[in-house]
């Protein structure tokens, strides 16, 4: 039996009333808990357990495989990075991924200095430099960059060269190198803002010198690196739920026009060099679309449909999550070895490829995300790719704005 005396121990006991007032914090507090984060665990869920699903698929060896016309399974029969945004591409054999993309892809990138605000300084999140790419410098698609060497004092250099200068430039590109760089920008790329750190004198006066051939007001021009703390999330409203990391959070890109890896096939470019030819035009290399990975034995294409694809087989294997198409600009109408502008392939692609929302966005090739689990996977040319699902076209929901 309890007594009156037991009771008021109880009502009076410390312990007890700290328990007590801790329940009923938590209690009023739960509602207010699953405001805020019931979305996010649902989401969560959901990534999660579509992640499963894509496993399962890729696990099964009677998964979709394309185009059943197609005599030979498609297969990677090009891997490329950009180590320097709008610089010249690196081929590869193989290559891994870490959580901006590529290894080593578009971790670079070259900047100017925006105009001093009428206020006399930038506040907190404005961008102090904005990006330059070969939109507004064609001469930057004669700069070739070295594939990245690791040397055994711990750093990882890239050489840059041009013909045109006759001149050349190393870059350490290491991260721990980079973390040590005393300079900082605030860098703009497209809507975003990201945290950079200047490469340093040689390396601009390098680019700057290949960039006056053009215009001799580029002479302020930077080579800045993103850091590795800087956060970019890809586009919320393209990005599959499956792609989605940890907690529900969206991927990272680098350095990237907006996602961090760029799907290209070889009947596609096919059929545009047909129609090109059927114009008496020349045909074009696929360097004008600078992909990342090229997909050989599909169907022109093909890859429109795509919503998940595994590269590799076994447990080394890679899914991607394909997020939408990509719009083309001028820059696939610069000669990716000389710099000269022309107004193809846009012309042509406008006949067959106008997809967006006006006439104006013509698409080639799909940005794809990695599957969270894949981070370290490695991808090799001749690597088999299979399809794993399948779904409507994602074009861009708004027109597109180029610079």
């Amino acid at each position: 039996m309890t007594t009156k005396a037991s009771l008021s121990e109880n009502v009076t006991n410390p312990a007890s009333h700290t328990l007590i007032i801790t329940g009923t914090i938590l209690l009023a507090s739960a509602p207010l808990f699953f405001y805020h984060y019931g979305p996010r665990i649902l989401l969560t869920y959901k990534s999660y357990r579509s992640r499963r699903r894509l496993l399962s698929l890729a696990q099964n060896a009677s998964c979709q495989q394309g185009d059943t016309t197609t005599q030979d399974p498609p297969t990677v029969s090009g891997i490329y990075i950009h180590p320097v945004k709008s610089l010249r591409p690196v081929s590869l054999n193989s290559t891994s991924f870490d959580k901006h993309g590529l290894k080593y892809d578009r971790r670079l990138m070259i900047v100017r200095p925006n105009p001093t605000p009428l206020y006399g300084y930038f506040l907190e999140g404005e961008a102090t430099h904005r990006f330059v790419t070969q939109r507004q410098c064609s001469k930057f698609a004669t700069v070739q960059v070295s594939p990245p060497v690791e040397l055994d004092n711990g750093k990882i250099v890239i050489k840059l060269s041009c013909e045109l200068t006759g001149e050349h430039v190393y870059v350490d590109v290491a991260p721990r190198s980079i973390r040590k760089l005393p300079v900082r920008y605030a860098a703009g790329v497209w809507s975003d803002t990201v945290r950079v750190a200047d490469l340093g004198d040689q390396a601009a006066a390098f680019v700057a010198k290949v960039a006056m051939l053009e215009d001799a007001s580029f002479g302020d021009v930077r080579v800045v690196a993103i850091l590795e703390e800087s956060v970019r999330s890809v586009e919320e409203s393209y990005c599959p739920v499956e792609a989605r990391v940890g907690f529900g959070s969206l991927p990272q890109s680098g350095l990237t026009d907006g996602f961090p890896i760029l799907i290209a096939t070889e009947s596609s470019l096919a059929e545009l060099n047909k129609r090109l030819s059927e114009k008496n035009k020349k045909e074009i290399n696929m360097s004008r679309f600078r992909p990342n990975i090229v997909i050989r034995n599909t169907q022109p294409f093909e890859e429109d449909t795509w919503k998940a694809i595994q590269i590799g087989t076994g447990p080394n294997s890679t899914i991607l999550h394909i997020a939408k198409g990509c719009p083309r600009c001028k820059q696939s109408c610069t000669d990716q070895l000389t710099g000269e502008r022309s107004e193809e392939p846009l012309e042509t692609l406008a006949e067959f490829r106008a997809l967006g929302k006006n006439d104006e966005d013509v698409y080639f090739a799909q940005n794809a995300v990695l599957n969270s689990d894949g981070y370290g996977g490695v991808i090799s040319v001749g690597d088999e790719v299979r399809i794993l699902t399948r779904g409507e076209p994602v074009w861009d929901l708004g027109s597109v704005v180029a610079e």
